[in-house]
């Protein structure tokens, strides 16, 4: 790619960014017009591949999936401008929005809720799309610690080993598993 298809590309990017916000901004005033609670989750997966030397260097294929998001309740909602803790919310992935949604709406939570609000606390974000650390689908995931470096599964202490190990046993049943906690109150709200 030449200076010049990189400068169109970080425009065009540059230009979608600016309808983004702008689409949001009124996505979520509509919302707040609402006269009930409303929580929006809002995330991206990665950065824009407009980072063309970065994309060559494994050693940036975390930076380069890293993306904010935010969680945003109306003003009908009991948690409008509620904040979550900025150490907590600094590092996160998927797996972690519905119990960061619990929390940001000071809501009870399943114990599978509550294993994944200690996972997040243990391990800050887990991810499997890193194609350096094993890719999509290869069984390889990447683990976060709290301060954004990358945690080696064999390095966790034996809290993180245990936590990660629940994590995959309930992953197992859900998906492949004879969905034994189907039947148990795991994923209840009492």
């Amino acid at each position: 790619m030449t200076p010049d298809d990189e400068h169109s590309a970080i425009n065009v990017f540059s230009t979608g960014l600016k309808y983004t916000d702008q689409v949001t901004l009124n996505f979520l005033s509509q919302l707040n017009q609402i006269n009930k609670p409303i929580t929006v989750i809002f995330c991206g997966d990665h950065l824009p591949g407009i980072y063309l030397k970065e994309d060559q260097d494994p050693d940036d294929s975390v930076l380069l999936h890293e993306a904010d998001y935010f969680i945003w309740s109306n003003d009908a909602s009991p948690s409008a401008n509620a904040k979550l803790d900025d150490f907590e919310a600094a590092f996160s992935s998927s797996n972690y929005f519905m119990s960061s949604a619990a929390e940001h709406m000071n809501e009870k939570v399943s114990p599978y809720l509550a294993l994944l609000t200690k996972l997040h606390e243990e391990i800050p974000a887990i991810s499997r799309v890193i194609s350096n650390r094993g890719g999509i689908g290869l069984g390889t995931a990447t683990y976060l610690q709290s301060d954004g470096t990358v945690a080696d599964s064999d390095s966790m202490n034996k809290t993180q080993k245990q936590l990660l190990a629940d994590y995959k046993l309930v992953q197992y049943d859900q998906t492949s598993g004879k969905n034994y906690l189907k039947e148990s109150d795991f994923m209840s709200v009492d």
